[in-house]
């Protein structure tokens, strides 16, 4: 069980950075034009770097995209959860549930990381949740 622990930590940890490298590492690549009157030239074009926050504002960031990266990034919560605390019944539906969780994020071209990274670490903490001894309890004790 002690490989389930780990790959979902690992997916919470993962899905952590990915949310704060999103909303604030310089994924966006934003260019303005200087402001000018009515029929004369624009000035020079400026482009730079920004991050998800500076492109949307902080006003525009709520309630999307926020809540689909918090989604995306704490759904791994669920199966450190259930492989820290439950039975392997409840271990293997919270997984699932996180896998689900993670999976929506094909709906987003930045999202899709999450699902490419993440959801394999989520499956192998389900299928070593499932390969675990059917009457061994997961919490306590190393079980391998």
């Amino acid at each position: 069980m002690r490989t389930a622990r780990i790959a979902s930590f690992l997916a919470l940890v993962v899905g952590i950075a990915l949310g704060v490298f999103i909303l604030f590492g310089p994924t966006y690549y934003g260019c303005s034009t200087s402001a000018v009157a009515p029929g004369f030239t624009p000035g020079p074009q400026t482009c730079h770097s920004a991050s998800l926050v500076e492109v949307q504002g902080a006003d525009h960031l709520f309630p999307a995209p926020l809540l689909w990266i918090m989604l995306w990034a704490l759904a791994p919560a669920l199966a450190v959860i259930g492989t820290w605390f439950g039975s392997r019944r409840s271990a293997t539906a919270l997984i699932s549930a996180a896998i689900l969780g993670d999976m929506t994020a094909i709906i987003s071209f930045g999202g899709f990381l999450f699902a490419i990274v993440l959801v394999p670490l989520l499956l192998i903490a389900l299928v070593a949740t499932r390969r675990a001894p059917v009457g061994a309890p997961l919490q306590g004790g190393s079980l391998g």
